[in-house]
């Protein structure tokens, strides 16, 4: 059964086990999806009420791009759920394979960074997805309903959260990649989403906050 259909008591009890996956990875894509679906729960709540009626059409079209976006950003994120599990039993199975001679050693060696190299790719994907999903609150926070703005600040936490464990992840990765142009490229373009997200997760909760 894929994780992402399993009920919510089964899921954290699958967490909760001797089993290394789902792992941190696949709790940062489930962190990110609930924020995200947070954001579209607080549009939900907008749509048809007088005070976002009121915008002007321009206002409201942005507002319904973001909320088609964060739609999008979500049904992703539930894919990686289960990606991230499968990437660790793919690096899992390198590690497994033979090495007597030299030639199996070399054979195991480059599927190692080969499968590593793929592991990467799903908490890079958090990344992101995450960091997109931040840069898009702030328009349904702002038009909004503001009775729900609290919900607004849950799910940017929620977002922030699966980033960086999403980076974690790539970093504990990259540790073992020997391709030091590629550790170097993708340590510099996790650092830069961070930033940006970071600047808007502190503007969001800022507001978020004054507004109690």
């Amino acid at each position: 059964m894929k994780l992402v259909e399993m009920d919510v008591i089964k899921f954290l009890n699958e967490v909760d086990s001797s089993s290394p996956a789902p792992g941190g990875g696949s709790v940062s894509a489930l962190a990110s999806s609930l924020g995200a679906s947070l954001g579209r729960m607080v549009a939900h709540l907008s749509f048809g009420k007088k005070k976002y009626e009121a915008n002007s059409d321009e206002v409201k079209a942005a507002f319904v791009k973001n909320f088609d976006e964060l739609l999008k950003i979500k049904e992703e994120l539930n894919i990686l759920i289960d990606k991230d599990s499968e990437a660790y039993n793919t690096v899992m199975a390198a590690f497994k394979l033979p090495k007597e001679t030299e030639e199996e050693k070399a054979i195991r060696s480059a599927e190692i960074q080969k499968c590593t190299k793929f592991a990467i790719q799903t908490p890079y994907d958090i990344v992101v997805l995450s960091g997109k999903a931040i840069s898009l609150l702030g328009t349904i926070m702002e038009y909004g309903n503001q009775n729900a703005i609290t919900d607004i600040g849950v799910g940017t936490l929620l977002l922030m959260t699966g980033l960086e464990g999403g980076i974690l992840n790539v970093k504990v990765n990259l540790s073992s990649i020997e391709d030091k142009e590629y550790v170097e490229k993708i340590s510099k373009e996790i650092a830069a989403i961070k930033a940006d997200a970071a600047k808007e997760v502190e503007r969001i909760m800022s507001i978020v906050n004054a507004a109690l």
